[in-house]
């Protein structure tokens, strides 16, 4: 993987105002040349499967669960292989400082975004290559106004000229910034089981009970089950893995970008 002169970043967006945890960020990071066997592999297992509509957190089910469950695996199997790694970030509700309704709506969500795209793939550590790297950014249509969008974009534009970057001589074009449909990519839909899995299970959903009963619903109960089948998945590639906390780099730093799975708990300054 490490060999290419280009990569595609693939990025989401989860849970933003969880009871306990929010503001959920996830991607996958693939060399350009291989995306188009991956996402054909992908794609081919989720037809084998009988997946006809568009793979989501929302929509498991105690009837799909296994099915969710076998194409996990084959996320995952991409990952062991090193075709494609994978980073989540989040916040614990207990680090966020309160604040306006205004912050709220806007920029938390883009400053944390940017931060997840700068440092949670550790581009910094990627290896250097004399005529420099392509990277071009997929990111799952953005929820907020087009003046505040064209901003991020641009952000996100400048990332090659941070002084941390500035020696990877990384190439983005802002027109390599691009709004995408989840729909048409499986990689994306993948990434957002794994990111619900993770809001879900922090912000404590398998407890839920429906009014009126003691008995979880069998939604809840698949949901809860298919969380744990993503937690077992990740601890093939790290056994001690723990998820509510950063995820130590091995080796250090190095493996900010060569680890094939990571957890970014971020922890505002002020």
């Amino acid at each position: 993987m490490d060999d290419a002169r280009e990569f595609w970043i693939f990025a989401d967006e989860s849970v933003q105002d969880g009871e306990l945890f929010s503001k959920f960020f996830g991607g996958c990071i693939v060399p350009a040349h291989r995306h188009a066997e991956i996402e054909s592999r992908l794609a081919e297992r989720k037809e084998a499967l009988g997946f006809g509509k568009e793979l989501k957190w929302q929509r498991v089910t105690d009837q799909r669960l296994a099915d969710y469950q076998r194409m996990i695996t084959s996320f995952f199997d991409e990952l062991r292989a090193d075709r494609v790694r994978m980073r989540v970030v989040f916040q614990d509700n207990l680090n966020v400082r309160r604040r306006s309704p205004e912050e709220l709506r806007h920029e938390p969500y883009y400053k944390l975004y940017y931060q997840f795209i700068k440092h949670a793939f550790g581009l910094a550590h990627m290896p250097e290559r004399e005529e420099g790297t392509r990277l071009r950014l997929f990111l799952d249509r953005l929820p907020h106004t087009e003046e505040h969008t064209a901003q991020f974009k641009s952000y996100l534009a400048a990332l090659p000229l941070n002084a941390q970057l500035r020696d990877k001589r990384l190439k983005l074009d802002l027109s390599h910034i691009a709004e995408v449909d989840s729909r048409a990519h499986v990689l994306l839909q993948c990434v957002d089981i794994v990111l619900g899995a993770m809001a879900f299970r922090f912000n404590e959903k398998q407890l839920i009970r429906p009014p009126g009963t003691n008995r979880r619903g069998k939604r809840t109960i698949a949901k809860e089950k298919l969380y744990k089948h993503v937690l077992a998945e990740i601890r093939t590639l790290k056994p001690h893995f723990h998820p509510k906390i950063s995820t130590a780099c091995e080796p250090f730093p190095e493996g900010s970008w060569s680890m094939p799975y990571r957890h970014w708990l971020f922890k505002p300054r002020s």
